[in-house]
């Protein structure tokens, strides 16, 4: 392992040698334009992080919707009288006169 880390070496020290400045340059600039592009404030990593919260709000308002027109629709029942005894009924137990009240206790 040693073996091939020493004939990498020469090598490499040939290939950063035989580059000019200019070069060394605009390949510093062009690495760090891609890092800020990727994880800049406003880059890709961003970019993804920002659909994936859009992605929750726009499910967070499909089920907020659902639930408007379920509220929506409780409130037109409740509005009927016929309903309105029905939950009289079943919810505080009230009878009307010569009515009995028999309850079944759930198991």
């Amino acid at each position: 392992m040693i073996s091939r880390i020493q004939s990498i070496k020469p090598f490499a020290s040939r290939v950063f040698r035989s580059l000019s400045l200019r070069t060394w340059l605009s390949v510093l600039g062009i690495s760090l334009f891609l890092w800020f592009w990727i994880f800049g404030h406003q880059g890709l990593y961003q970019l993804e992080h920002l659909l994936r919260a859009k992605r929750g709000m726009v499910l967070q308002q499909k089920n907020l919707v659902d639930e408007k027109k379920e509220l929506e629709a409780e409130i037109r029942r409740l509005n009927n009288p016929r309903y309105q005894k029905h939950l009289i009924h079943k919810e505080l137990g009230f009878v009307e006169k010569g009515e009995v009240l028999i309850q079944i206790p759930n198991p």
